[in-house]
């Protein structure tokens, strides 16, 4: 329960980020694929350790990517 309701949370904070208008195209499509990563995550309540931590290692390192380069 605990993790459906935090996986959740990230996924409205995302959502939230994806509709405002401080984020550029290129961002609003890489985290709309990181909500459906999550929403995978989600859907699969029996993942492996290893396999959960391999996609939040792919999400973070996806979303750092994007958000680096406005800087």
């Amino acid at each position: 329960m605990r993790k459906s309701r935090n996986l959740n949370a990230c996924i409205s904070l995302l959502e939230n980020l994806q509709s405002g208008g401080s984020v550029d195209p290129e961002q609003k499509e890489v985290v709309g694929h990181v909500v459906d990563e999550l929403k995978q995550i989600r859907r699969k309540p029996g993942m492996r350790q290893d396999e959960l931590h391999e996609s939040i290692r792919n999400i973070v390192e996806k979303l750092v990517r994007t958000f680096n380069r406005r800087s």
